[in-house]
């Protein structure tokens, strides 16, 4: 049993394309600024693109044993080490989806035994990307998590998809674990467009303090995590510097939370 108190986080929205994964990413470089501070990453999405940029390796979606299945196969877990130093990884692939429908799984996702091994596994923090799909690998990650940040675009179905998640925290996993915290992330915002801004203020007069903060449509975050290797944007060269601080901060302030 390791001495390290861990924070699981899990990122998360019902709705596809709201940055789940880029915000994975940077929060797990974000928890390496705490000093000597170990990150596992899991990517419990089946297309797998945390994995691919934590590892540089497009094939690694086709490895379809271990990773982080064995969370669900009631095996030791075996976290691989990444391109990135001091960030572990338990990949995702393209098979996750049978661990939706399979009961023996949904037993050990939901035992109290799970969210203690992730514990005992001796990270700082633990990151989880989600598939969008409802289903035991979208659920199982609130039940385990401290923190739930829910991404979204200032769109519709975006906020009705950070909603849906309010929604299940509260009438499943708020009995099972009444500790986790949630917070929102508006992300790819155009403050010039008018229904953004509306958005924003309508998010944040009717969630207040939850919505931590509002990330900018910007190309210098997608030409930061397209670089080889991936990298947060606060650490590419020539991105600008207020990028940089929006991202850091809100990033940390999650850590931090």
């Amino acid at each position: 049993m390791s001495n390290v108190k861990t924070k699981i986080i899990v990122v998360i929205n019902q709705k596809g394309g709201q940055g789940k994964t880029t915000v994975s990413f940077h929060l797990a470089h974000a928890g390496l600024e705490k000093k000597n501070a170990k990150t596992l990453c899991l990517d419990l999405d089946s297309q797998g693109n945390l994995s691919q940029y934590v590892t540089d390796n497009l094939d690694i979606i086709n490895e379809t044993q271990d990773g982080v299945g064995s969370l669900f196969e009631g095996v030791k877990p075996v976290p691989i080490q990444t391109t990135h130093p001091k960030i572990d990884l338990l990949h995702g692939h393209s098979e996750l989806d049978r661990y939706d429908f399979d009961s023996g799984a949904e037993d050990r996702a939901y035992s109290p035994e799970l969210p203690i091994l992730l514990r005992s596994l001796g990270y700082d923090y633990v990151i989880i990307d989600t598939p969008p799909a409802v289903g035991l690998r979208h659920l199982a990650p609130l039940y385990w998590a401290d923190v739930a940040v829910i991404p979204f675009e200032p769109s519709m179905a975006g906020i009705t998809g950070f909603q849906n998640v309010l929604r299940t925290i509260d009438k499943s996993i708020a009995p099972m674990n009444p500790k986790l915290k949630w917070y929102g992330l508006m992300n790819r915002a155009n403050m010039r467009v008018k229904s953004h801004r509306e958005k924003e203020e309508w998010m944040r007069q009717t969630y207040g303090e939850k919505i931590l903060g509002t990330l900018t449509v910007r190309t210098g975050v997608a030409d930061a995590m397209e670089e080889s290797p991936a990298q947060p944007v606060w650490l590419r060269r020539g991105a600008p510097k207020d990028l940089k601080m929006q991202w850091r901060n809100l990033c940390n302030q999650v850590i931090r939370k």
